[in-house]
């Protein structure tokens, strides 16, 4: 692939993605999302959340559709247990979610909306992970979280 072919996908790849419209639903939801980024924001240092970007891919991986994603999301944070808990590394290091009580309409607007949003990589996040990990003396972790830096976020 030549340079003007590789900028013309870039572009064609940026443009189709930043055009993707949300539903009605989601737009309510995100205005509703900063309750939730309030301990979800990737630059918290600490973290009090894991970022949104690993919880969507999550929920996504251990559901069977949108409908259930979203029903499961809103069960989730309604009553948070261990038991239906998805991000066993999260709860491990950041503890259990308290429970957010809300309606379930504004929560299933929330969750349509994190469903339908393009999160980036949590980039800033690994990076205080990892210079976090490495301060601790726990290379495991901080080996884990930069191989998440090479893979999804570039120089």
């Amino acid at each position: 692939m030549n340079r003007s072919q590789f900028l013309l996908f870039l572009i064609s790849t940026l443009f189709s993605a930043s055009c993707i419209a949300l539903s009605p639903e989601a737009i309510e939801g995100k205005s509703l999302y900063p309750t939730c980024h309030v301990c979800h924001d990737q630059a918290m240092d600490p973290p009090l959340g894991p970022p949104m970007w690993g919880i969507k891919r999550r929920y996504k991986n251990n559901t069977t559709d949108n409908e259930d994603f979203v029903k499961s999301m809103t069960n989730f944070v309604k009553k948070p247990t261990l038991e239906t808990a998805i991000h066993d590394e999260g709860v491990e290091q950041l503890g259990l979610m308290p429970p957010l009580p809300l309606p379930d309409e504004l929560l299933n607007k929330i969750h349509t909306y994190i469903l339908e949003e393009q999160f980036p990589p949590p980039c800033t996040h690994w990076a205080i992970a990892v210079k976090r990990a490495t301060e601790k003396g726990d290379l495991e972790h901080a080996k884990k979280e930069q191989s998440m830096l090479d893979q999804f976020c570039k120089k």
